[in-house]
């Protein structure tokens, strides 16, 4: 416990510009989050020509790397040491280990080295996401926490685009332009790290600490007295990411074995997903979703998604046609639901000093479950695409379900959560 020191208030702080400044660089940990693993994704089918790597080998590179475990284990562990230790020290940091883990796939020149760069990766994004979330949620005017934290999944889709658009470019380069895919994301951790080094600490997190009425609790604590909300925001997040994170890696290797469509049509198509969830972010969520009723906001994108992938069960993927109307539905719900709704809850359900500690369990339990299911995408997929697809409509569901029925009733002070 520290003591002595002269209390901030947080909205008495800055400027605005300021506040968008700090978000925008705590942002580009869901720009190298989903760059590397739609980056992955994009290379999959060459790491498989490449390597010879078997749909067992790939559903364990899926379940291992960004997307699922490493993750995980990262979010965890920098999730807690975000409350121990602040915000600032954890995602300043962590972005050398991503780069470290990016140059491994630049040069990986065996299988092993794909998923010894993955899960570096994947250890560092994860420790950042839960700690730049806190931060930016703490910074975040009252009445405009839901744009701030929303911004986040703004950054989460321009970096897939980016990144999509350049495997599109160079997929005539095979491997060589898989390797240029993992550079980018290299030279954007190098220039956020060094841009971050004079961000300033969260000033709700600086108060706490100095309050002598305040410590970081324990994980057992935690759970005594916030275990229901812990398992709400988590059922929410689990069930609706059995779609969310399947697509996320798993979309272009989907079109093009049941979709028959070509490496670089299949990389376009991913490509136009994240384009239309940003623009839906930046135009339907971010304006709305400080004004209006949440749960009629969060049902209706629910339903959204729901319908999206019954078109898959009910319309044929090999038609063009079809998979340009699945993306279009699809991303207009994931634009506007549990995700989105997932990440402000973690900022407005927990206390300032558990709050970073709270996100990195439910990622990691989430993630945990996401592994288990990814390994086996590969092989549900050849054997029934049906049953695969009616499995991520029934996940889905669940998640709109649990989310209209015990989705908090009006947003948190998170000052005054305790």
């Amino acid at each position: 416990m520290m003591s002595g020191s002269t209390t901030v208030t947080p909205a008495d702080r800055g400027t605005h510009r300021s506040r968008w400044n700090r978000t925008v660089l705590a942002c580009i940990a869901d720009y190298l989050d989903a760059g590397s693993i739609v980056g992955a994704s994009a290379a999959l089918a060459l790491w498989t020509k490449a390597f010879g790597l078997s749909p067992t080998a790939l559903g364990v590179l899926a379940a291992l790397g960004v997307n699922a475990g490493s993750y995980a284990v990262g979010s965890l562990i920098g999730g807690r040491l975000g409350d121990l230790l602040g915000r600032k020290r954890i995602y300043q940091w962590d972005l050398l280990v991503y780069v470290a883990g990016g140059l491994i796939l630049v040069f990986a020149a065996q299988g092993w080295m794909l998923f010894a760069g993955l899960i570096v990766m994947g250890l560092a994004v994860g420790a950042d996401v839960p700690t730049s979330w806190a931060l930016i949620g703490e910074i975040a005017p009252a009445r405009e926490r839901g744009r701030f934290v929303g911004m986040t999944s703004v950054f989460w889709n321009i970096g897939p685009v980016v990144t999509l658009v350049l495997a599109f470019a160079l997929s005539p380069l095979g491997l060589l332009g898989a390797r240029i895919v993992f550079a980018h994301l290299v030279v954007v951790a190098v220039v956020t790290w060094l841009l971050r080094l004079r961000l300033a600490e969260s000033e709700m997190w600086v108060n706490a600490r100095n309050s002598a009425a305040s410590s970081a609790s324990s994980i057992r604590e935690l759970f005594r007295r916030h275990g229901v909300r812990l398992l709400f925001v988590f059922a929410v997040h689990t069930f609706g990411s059995i779609a969310a994170g399947t697509f996320g890696f798993f979309l272009p290797y989907i079109l093009k074995t049941i979709g028959t469509q070509s490496q670089a049509a299949s990389v376009g198509f991913n490509a136009l997903s994240y384009v239309l969830t940003g623009l839906g972010v930046g135009f339907l969520y971010l304006p709305l979703v400080d004004r209006v009723n949440r749960r009629l906001f969060y049902g209706a994108a629910g339903v959204l998604g729901i319908a999206a992938i019954l078109m898959l069960i009910f319309l044929p993927l090999s038609n063009p046609a079809v998979i340009t109307l699945f993306i279009v539905v699809n991303s207009l719900a994931n634009a506007c639901s549990q995700e989105q709704f997932y990440r402000l809850w973690c900022q407005e359900l927990f206390p300032t000093l558990s709050r970073a500690t709270a996100q990195g369990i439910i990622i990691f339990a989430q993630k945990l479950v996401l592994a288990g299911w990814s390994v086996f995408v590969p092989v549900i997929v050849a054997a029934s695409f049906h049953a695969f697809s009616w499995i991520l409509a029934a996940a889905t569901a669940a998640s709109v379900l649990i989310g209209l029925i015990w989705m908090p009733r009006k947003p948190a002070a998170l000052e005054e959560v305790a």
